[in-house]
């Protein structure tokens, strides 16, 4: 397998979850401005847990970096040098000035629309967990996967989040215009530190085996991704998410 071909995958992939998000019901008026005979209450809690999808895997993003740039520390001199790389983008994801990861704009976005306790603070569902476990936990098996994972995941980003952006600020959500940091940081915006990485992919690696790792995880972020979308907006339960619970109001005092 060759490097271009890598890169090339990055844009096969990012394209046909881009076409799966803008075929995505509820997602969809995001993408079509249309918003007649939409219900803004539903579409807002499907963003919020499209949000939730978001924050419960970009939280994995520095831990991975880190793991697999410890995992290269001790390696020969290709691998000591994408392990300067990696840790590099370990800091780089992480907000300079407020010392956390880009989850926390996710995050914040969600309570920005007024989410509730039970989607802000419930547990990653599994696919988001085993996205974790393979690409941190074990990190060490297969350091250079996380490459993978980096390609389609930005590529995807900028292709869709300036969409998702104007979108959101067009449908007349309340709360909208405090609800869409994370997707401004990741739309064009990004595209220079996107083609910067598929210059240091196509410069630095040549190992077969180790970029078989980094097209092993492509196959395992894109797969994790659609089993993500799925089960966080297709699937998700609007009862169970209220943008205000039931409880919540009970605590509020409000009868």
């Amino acid at each position: 397998m060759r490097v271009r071909h890598l890169i090339d995958l990055f844009e096969i992939e990012s394209r046909t979850l881009n076409a799966l998000l803008r075929q995505q019901p509820q997602l969809r008026p995001l993408f079509t401005r249309n918003f007649e005979a939409v219900d803004l209450d539903e579409m807002k809690l499907s963003y919020l847990q499209y949000l939730k999808m978001t924050a419960d895997y970009v939280q994995f993003t520095c831990p991975a970096f880190r793991a697999a740039g410890e995992a290269l520390s001790h390696g020969d001199q290709e691998d000591r040098s994408w392990s300067k790389v990696f840790l590099d983008y370990s800091e780089g994801e992480t907000d300079e000035k407020e010392g956390y990861g880009h989850d926390v704009w996710a995050i914040n976005d969600m309570k920005a629309l007024g989410v509730s306790r039970n989607l802000l603070l419930a547990p990653p569902h599994a696919s988001a967990v085993r996205y974790g476990e393979y690409f941190v936990d074990q990190a060490a098996r297969h350091p250079y996967a996380i490459l993978g994972a980096k390609g389609v995941l930005e590529h995807l980003s900028i292709i869709m989040a300036d969409d998702v952006v104007d979108g959101v600020l067009q449908s007349g959500i309340l709360g909208a215009r405090d609800a869409v940091t994370f997707m401004r940081h990741h739309g064009v915006l990004d595209i220079e530190h996107v083609r910067e990485g598929d210059h240091n992919l196509a410069q630095s690696l040549a190992n077969p085996q180790k970029l078989e790792q980094v097209f092993e995880g492509v196959c395992v972020a894109s797969t994790a991704y659609r089993w993500m979308l799925d089960v966080y907006v297709t699937q998700a339960a609007p009862a169970a998410h209220l943008a205000l619970s039931l409880r919540e109001l009970e605590d509020a005092g409000v009868n």
